[in-house]
Formats: structure tokens, sequence, C-alpha cells
């Protein structure tokens, strides 16, 4: 049973809080772990950051919080609480939007805040592209909650029933329609009433938020460069390290010579971890070039010969080819992909007061808890960890090794230090997205979903990228099913709406990118479109033309994408089509540009010059259509990126005639 503080009891612990109050009530839907008894505690923070390096946007002074998601203060500024990590996906806005929609409040009154790791908030692992599909309906319930507390405020000061005033962008109505009291003012009352179990959501066609473009609520700090990333983190008397790691994955060192590295100014120590040396230094610069002076013999070990050209070969024969006739088959072959973050992996940590405060750009939160709690020797209770913006995840930040690199450094100093990563050591001590051979075929006579065999590498850490396998999994199967439509001698769409007949949001997808990509429509010499349907997870329904251009020399240049969305119940348009153009570029990378060679156990990659990226000028003109859809909302992070590889290979096929099964596509492969 659910237990509820009366009203006496309620104004007792506000005194003997001092007048802070933080009200923190599960709400179903984000965990089922979580007690459900409400817990009450002073509203003051833990945090040691520096108010010039606060990793969340500074609120107004403290009011009333109905719910551990927001807090309403005495001006009618709602602070939203960000439970989810903020990459660049938009995932901050989406929970206030729908809080604010069903608090009804007007968006410009709108603060949000960073939470830190707690389990109160359920798990905060952010991935999957899950976060709003599955805390939809509890954050709509946390702001109907507190619009029906206020409109019960209301309603004791002017004695009328609550079931007859409405609320409007912040003020609850009098029945009369001419008397009003703003939020703020209501919110002393509303905090001496107990906190239903229950409150009426709003009709969906009420809504005036959810579903209106409204931006990114980080982006003017963003642009304006206030945003606090993690590299921004700065404590006082902070120092810098930066490491050397074994080249060759899992190897160790035997011997160093530091003298190098403590000639160079700046350089305050050299600690030796397990399997790595750290120099520490008085700013970054002279951390990173006291690392490169480092005199280190290697153990490289068991991996020293991994090689992914023989890994591939590997794969190809793990996978025999059907010796049945009229079959067609095909095999798809996929590299190590990089993350190739834009802010490179980072992490400070600070020991005191018998914690570690932990300032970390995670996507995962509570498991850098964990991480560094081992690492330290610390309960995980003792353990802090502040979540400032993340310049770019992609599921690399899913990790925790550089949470627990620096917990150990800061222990062994016993000073704050912000442990800061090269671009060469993301890219060349990454974990990658996994090397793929796929296997493909299907019987001729029974057209229909290609049977998909895959093999893979060993021994190379790997670890969750942009749409994880279903990346992987879209390539062979879109690529197979337009080779199996050239042998039928098929139009490719026409093949999929047979294909995926029993389907609506797939044919509803699929027919709009049609439809606005002009399929069907003649093109110039070496131009072509393709086409490629996904439902990434098996909920969010996304279709892509691509139109191309392959030169004679065999340089693929994309023109135009068309590509068609259902991703359930919209919350920002906006982020969808964003999401949806980020998605593409990523994919875009990895299907044209990029890869990760390993030679002699180790990645051949030092920077973009190695692993080239979409650069501005070759991104292509993109085109979001968003079917209308009353399903519960599925995402939108991570489900741009699977279609695009097949539908480009698709399209080059179009454009030349020749069939390119491995990604990335090269000019050799087609001059």
């Amino acid at each position: 049973m659910k237990e509820q503080l009366n009203r006496r009891d309620f104004i007792k612990l506000v005194g003997a809080a001092g007048g802070g109050l933080v009200l923190a009530v599960y709400l179903e839907g984000c965990a089922s772990d979580i007690p459900e008894t409400a817990t009450v505690a002073p509203a003051s923070s833990t945090s040691t950051v520096p108010p010039t390096t606060s990793t969340s946007t500074p609120t107004p002074p403290f009011g009333w919080a109905p719910s551990i998601y927001l807090k309403l203060d005495p001006t009618g500024t709602l602070t939203v609480t960000a439970f989810r990590s903020e990459m660049g996906q938009g995932i901050r806005t989406a929970i206030a939007m729908l809080i604010a929609e069903e608090l009804d409040v007007d968006w410009s009154s709108v603060c949000i805040e960073q939470a830190p790791a707690d389990i109160k908030f359920g798990d905060q692992l952010t991935g999957g592209s899950a976060s709003i599909s599955g805390c939809y309906s509890a954050l709509r319930k946390a702001g109907a909650v507190a619009r029906s507390m206020l409109l019960e405020a209301a309603a004791q000061i002017w004695d009328v029933d609550p079931a007859q005033c409405e609320s409007e962008a912040g003020f609850v109505i009098h029945p009369d329609g001419v008397q009003k009291i703003a939020y703020g003012d209501l919110a002393e009352i509303a905090a001496t009433l107990d906190v239903p179990d229950q409150a009426s959501i709003k009709d969906e066609s009420q809504f005036k938020i959810v579903g209106t473009a409204m931006g990114h609520w980080d982006a003017p700090q963003i642009v304006s460069g206030k945003a606090v990333y993690g590299l921004d983190v700065r404590l006082p008397g902070m120092l810098f390290a930066a490491l050397a790691r074994c080249p060759v994955f899992e190897g160790t060192f035997s011997d160093y010579k530091d003298a190098g590295a403590k000639a160079i100014h700046g350089v305050r120590e050299v600690i030796a971890l397990k399997d790595r040396i750290a120099v520490v230094a008085e700013n970054s610069w002279a951390a990173i070039q006291g690392r490169n002076a480092l005199q280190i013999t290697w153990e490289e070990g068991r991996n020293a010969t991994l090689d992914s050209e023989k890994m591939v070969a590997a794969a190809i024969g793990y996978l025999e080819k059907s010796t049945k006739s009229n079959i067609l088959d095909a095999y798809y072959e996929i590299p190590y992909e990089a993350h190739a973050t834009m802010e490179p992996m980072n992490c400070t940590a600070h020991f005191h007061d018998d914690i570690c405060e932990v300032w970390a750009p995670t996507q995962n939160p509570q498991e850098v808890q964990r991480a560094v709690a081992r690492a330290s020797g610390l309960e995980q209770k003792q353990v802090v960890v502040h979540v400032p913006l993340i310049g770019g995840g992609f599921g690399r930040r899913l990790q925790t090794d550089y949470a627990a690199e620096a917990a150990l450094v800061a222990k062994a100093l016993n000073a704050p230090v912000q442990v800061l990563w090269t671009r060469d050591d993301d890219l060349q001590h990454d974990f990658y997205h996994a090397m793929a051979v796929q296997y493909a075929s299907v019987a001729l006579d029974k057209p229909s979903m290609p049977i998909i065999r895959v093999a893979g590498g060993v021994s190379v850490p790997t670890g969750a990228w942009r749409s994880v396998d279903q990346f992987t999994r879209a390539y062979a199967e879109q690529s197979f099913l337009d080779e199996l439509a050239v042998a039928l001698q098929r139009d490719p769409i026409d093949l999929r709406r047979e294909i995926y007949k029993s389907s609506e949001r797939a044919l509803g997808v699929i027919n709009l990118a049609a439809e606005k990509s002009d399929w069907g429509q003649p093109l110039a010499a070496r131009q072509g479109r393709g086409i490629a349907y996904f439902a990434t997870f098996g909920v969010t329904h996304v279709a892509q033309v691509a139109e191309v251009t392959v030169d004679t020399s065999g340089n693929v240049r994309v023109n135009r994408v068309v590509c068609a969305v259902d991703c359930g119940k919209v919350i920002n348009p906006d982020n969808v089509a964003a999401q949806m153009e980020s998605g593409i570029a990523f994919g875009l990378t990895a299907a044209l540009k990029a890869e990760a060679v390993i030679k002699n156990g180790r990645a051949r990659l030092r920077n973009f010059n190695d692993y080239p990226i979409l650069r501005m000028d070759e991104m292509p003109k993109v085109e979001v259509h968003i079917v209308a859809s009353g399903a519960h909302p599925s995402g939108i992070g991570e489900m741009g990126v699977p279609p695009i590889a097949p539908a480009v290979a698709n399209a080059v096929y179009a454009a030349t005639g020749k069939r390119i099964r491995h990604i990335p596509i090269r000019p050799e492969d087609l001059a």
C-alpha cells in the first residue's frame, strides 16, 4: 500500500526541513524496482561544482516539487528534471514537453536541470531509443498530477468544485471564466495536499505543446558556447591526465622510463596503473606531451596477430553456400566501425569527504557509479555522478572504461583530475561496431524474406553503436531484396509491397517514400535511385530512397534522400526530422567512407584522415516526411541509420549495373 502524508504531518516536515522540501513520488512507467512509498528529503544539493562550472541550467529559487520529475517555483517557473542523458538527440526537450503539456504551462516558463545518478529514477541508461517510449505515460501522469493539485488548491481558495475549474498557460481559471490565479501563487497551498494516485490526462486532441515544432531547448546554450560538456568541467586545483595504453587490444606494459615525461614543463606526476600509465600535469597540453615522451616496453599478448582481412575470410569460411538449385544467394561484408564522437572520451573525478564525485558524459550514469565504486573500493552510495551534456554518444558512452580510469588516477593523486582522450586515443581504443559477414539466400520459386546467417570476428573490443545490430541486419536484408527484385524482374518497391503486405505501417512509409521521391521517373546517365525499408528494433518504421550519381572515376555522390518515418505519436516534429537527418549522415559515413582496419592486433587509425567522416559539402538534401500515427511513441535516435547504406547500395546498382556487397563503397569498386 502507498503511504501518504496528511496535512498536519506535512507541515511538521516542512518545518523540520527548514522550508526546503522535495516530495519524491514514484510514478509507474519508468522502473519497477523503486519503492512506492513517498520519501522526503531536504532540497539542498550535495554537489561541490563551483557555480561557474555547473553542469545544469541555473534555476530560480526552489518552490513546490510534487514529484521527482518537476518543481514549480513562486514565479510560476517549471523546472523539469532530465533523468536521461542529453547527447544532441533532444531527450531533455521531449521530457519537458510532455510534462509541460499535461501541467498546462507556457513553454517560455520551462527550465531543465540534469539529474545525477540516482536509483529513484529507475534505470537511467540512455540507449535503444527507448527513453520516451518507456516513460511516456509516467511523464504525462507527473504533469497531470501536479495540475490536479493546483486545481484543488485554487478551488479551496474560491470554495468551488475543482472539477469546474480550468487551467491555461500557468493559471487556474475560475468557473466564471474571469478570475484566475497564477500557479506560482498556488504552490504553497498545493504543497499541503495529499498527492493523488491518479489524475486525468489530456485527450491528445487537446495538445498544445506535444506535436508542435519546439526546436531544441539546449540549442541556444550550445550555439553560444555556454553549454557545459564533460571537457568544460573545471574544479579548483584540478589537474589533467593523459594515459598511455597498449596499442594492441588487451596488451599491457612490462617496463617504462619516465624521465622524458617529467622533463616536460607542467608535468606533475607519472602514475603506473595495472595495464596503462598516466601522466598528470597542470594543463592538458603538458599531459599529452608528457604521455608522448614516455618510453614504454609493451607486452602485446595473444592478440598481436589479429587482422581484419583474415577475420573476414575466416567468417566467409564459416558460412557455407547452399548447394540447392534455383537458389539466389550472396555474401555481404561490414567492417569494424568506430564511434568517432565529436567530443572524445573524458571524465573528471574528485575524492573528498569520504565520497568520489564524478563528472562523466555518460549514457549510463548508474553503471558509471558502479564502475567507479569497483575501481576505487568505495560503496556505490559513496559515488556521486553528475552528467554534463555529451558531445556525441552513439553507444560508446554506454561503456565505463574512461570513468574507471579517472577514478583510479584521482585516487592515486588525492586531487581532482580530468582524464582526457586525444582523437587517436578515441579511435584506437574504441569499443567498435562488430565486423560481420552475412550470407543471404532465398528460393527463386518462392520469393520471400531471405534467410540470413551471420559470422563475425573475435577478440576485438566491441560494443553498442548507433542502431547496434540493426544496421548490420538491414544492410544484408535490404540489399538482397533488391537483388531478388532484379532476378524476378520486379520493381523493388512492388516486391516490398508484397513482402510487407501484412504490416500497414511498413506499407505506409514505403508508399510515402516512393511518392515523395518521384520513384519511376527517369534520371540522367549514371544516376540511380534505391530504396530500403527497416523497422529498427521492430518498432519505428522507416523507408528511405537514395538518389545518387556515380562519376566515371567511381566516386559516389548522394544527391538526395527522401525519408518516410512512422515513429508513433510525435512529441517534437523538429527533432524527428533532425534525428533522421543525423542518422542518415552517420550511416553515410559507414556506407561510403570509414572503416576501422585492424592489423597486427591494433586499429590502424589516428585521426579523421584514417577514419574519414561525411563532410558538410558531401551531405545530401534530406527530405523527412512523418506519417501521422496514433501508435505509442517508439523512438527516433537510432532509427534513421539502418536503411541508408542499403538504399545507397541499391541506388549505385541502378546507376551503374554493378552490385557492391561490402561497405564502405570505394571508387575502385566502380571505376
